[in-house]
């Protein structure tokens, strides 16, 4: 039995949460209106100032309780399926193609990373090798 890498070095990772752009926030507003909910009634569910849970819904705040609140009323497992089902809305492509475009820009951001910290080391293993020699 084989451990994941989170579990082999003690410390779990968190989970990403996706965070909407504003027009699926409007989706995401949509959706609890039709589920007969305001954004006012969740805010207020938790004690916290109406305009938070708006906040939130368009990106620009984060709470996992708010989070966690709308998936449940939307029926969600999760919130990043709320994100993800909103963002298929907007972009108007099934959730699976906008997951595996998600993966292929996670991809490259990475090859281009490690390709910049390659040229860092290279570059900085050159300047050594010059002052050393002066």
């Amino acid at each position: 039995m084989s451990l994941s890498p989170s579990v082999a070095s003690g410390k779990p990772i968190m989970p990403i949460r996706y965070r909407p752009s504003p027009q699926e926030g409007q989706c995401i507003r949509y959706r609890l209106r039709l589920a007969g909910k305001k954004l006012v009634d969740v805010s207020r569910k938790f004690e916290l100032h109406d305009t938070i849970t708006g906040k939130i819904i368009y990106g620009k705040r984060r709470s996992a309780r708010i989070e966690s609140e709308i998936a449940r009323i939307l029926g969600k497992a999760s919130w990043n399926d709320v994100v993800l089902e909103a963002r298929s809305e907007v972009q108007k492509k099934p959730v699976k193609v906008i997951l595996q475009e998600m993966e292929e820009k996670k991809q490259v951001a990475s090859k281009t990373s490690r390709g910049r910290m390659a040229d860092y080391i290279k570059r900085d293993a050159a300047s050594s090798n010059t002052r050393r020699g002066a």
